[in-house]
This record gives C-alpha cells, sequence and structure tokens, in this order.
C-alpha cells in the first residue's frame, strides 16, 4: 500500500548520480511523512526511471500540480514510487 500526495513543487534536487528529490510549498501530509520515521523534509528516488524524473522535473517548471506516491523510505526521503501530473 502507498499513500498518495498532492502539490506544486517548490525545490527540487537532483545529482549526477541519477537520484531526484522534491519538497512540496505545501508540505507532506502527517499520513504521508508517517512513512518514513527518518524523514528529512524530502521525498524522492534513488532509483527512479528516467520518466518519472521529467515528469517531476516538467511539473517543477511549470509549476504545475503533482500528484505522488509514497511507500516508506529512500534514506531519508520519502520513497516516491510513481507520479501523476495535472
Amino acid at each position: 500500500m502507498h499513500i498518495q500526495a498532492l502539490g506544486t513543487i517548490k525545490e527540487s534536487y537532483v545529482h549526477e548520480s541519477g537520484v531526484i528529490a522534491i519538497k512540496f510549498n505545501e508540505g507532506f501530509t502527517s499520513k504521508a511523512i508517517a512513512e518514513c520515521t527518518i524523514y528529512n523534509g524530502y521525498a524522492g528516488s534513488r532509483t527512479a526511471d528516467p520518466v518519472l524524473k521529467s515528469l517531476l522535473l516538467a511539473a517543477y517548471s511549470s509549476k504545475a500540480k503533482v500528484k505522488v506516491g509514497i511507500s516508506g523510505c529512500d534514506g531519508e526521503w520519502l520513497k516516491i514510487i510513481d507520479v501523476r501530473g495535472y
């Protein structure tokens, strides 16, 4: 099972190794945060498919709403397992 979180991306982090992480303007709900006890404010993926990364970056650039599926942790991040653009 996973939690859905909806928001607009206020910050994105991308590393040359391929990881991507985001923060929402609205923050993440307490239900989403409960998925990861060591949560540091970011949701992301260290193993994301290029299409998932592209959708996140497009949503960030256009300030569009995006819905992410969160399941557990990826390090100190909420782990993003899917993305839906609006």
